[in-house]
């Protein structure tokens, strides 16, 4: 890790939400180096105490949150818990998420509703208690974790294709109407962590360490809007231009290659 990003993230107290594996744990590794006091949230506490035993040596302060961000209750208390104990709340990554299959053949109700509970409503509820401190200390930054399947609707994976869609736009209305915050978005594409391993289509393949150090990178540097790896930034432009007609097209074809 660079020096500019060691000073940029020391001292600060720092929620991540679904710390408990992928892409959150990876992201708790690379922050802890750099002196923090860091909010681990999740569901699972045995995982997050853990990964707080294993980081220890950096120096860091962690606080375990055990929480299903599905309950908007506990979430607030979590948030308040969080900055009550670490004494402020500088920055939150919104990271909780799951990808199902709702492939309209074998639709399951329980998985849509999962899915469009964690990755909206629990993203919204994580947004708006980490907004209503940061507004009034007039200062933070939120980082929403969303996903290149944003791009489009994506065939067999449709509900979570559309709640990164939701999260993108929800995210675009909070930077207009709280310019006192600074919101980054981030747009991952594969990374090799179990909410994707039964994808065998998972091309451009990252390991979750070098995306955590990517994301801190941009973070960082104050970007407002971050897409990885570079294949991705260049196609995501690039599908969201195709005409409804062609990509509905192409859609279909694939469907049918991969049944």
């Amino acid at each position: 890790m660079s020096t500019a990003i060691n000073s940029f993230f020391s001292g600060k107290s720092i929620l991540i939400t679904g710390a408990s594996s992928g892409l959150g744990w990876a992201l708790a590794e690379a922050l802890a180096p750099c002196r923090v006091k860091l909010g681990l949230l999740g569901r699972n506490t045995e995982k997050l105490q853990e990964l707080a035993a294993k980081l220890r040596y950096t120096g860091s302060e962690f606080i375990v949150l055990t929480c299903d961000v599905q309950d908007r209750h506990a979430v607030e208390q979590s948030v308040q818990e969080f900055h009550q104990l670490a004494g402020g709340l500088d920055m939150v990554w919104v990271n909780s998420g799951i990808s199902r299959s709702t492939f309209f053949p074998n639709w399951d109700w329980q998985n849509v509703e999962a899915i469009i509970n964690t990755n909206i409503m629990g993203a919204m509820y994580t947004t708006k208690a980490c907004a209503d401190i940061m507004v009034q200390q007039d200062s933070g930054t939120i980082v929403a974790i969303g996903s290149v399947a944003s791009m489009r609707g994506l065939p067999k994976h449709g509900i979570y294709s559309m709640t990164k869609i939701a999260l993108n736009h929800y995210i675009e209305s909070l930077v207009a109407e709280l310019p006192q915050l600074h919101f980054i978005l981030i747009h991952p594409g594969f990374v090799d962590t179990a909410i994707n391993q039964g994808n065998p289509n998972r091309v451009f393949l990252m390991t979750a360490d070098k995306a955590a150090q990517l994301m801190l990178k941009a973070v960082a540097k104050r970007k407002r809007y971050y897409i990885y790896p570079w294949q991705f930034r260049l196609l995501y432009p690039l599908v969201r231009a195709l005409p409804a007609s062609l990509y509905q097209s192409i859609a279909k074809k694939l469907v049918k290659m991969r049944k």
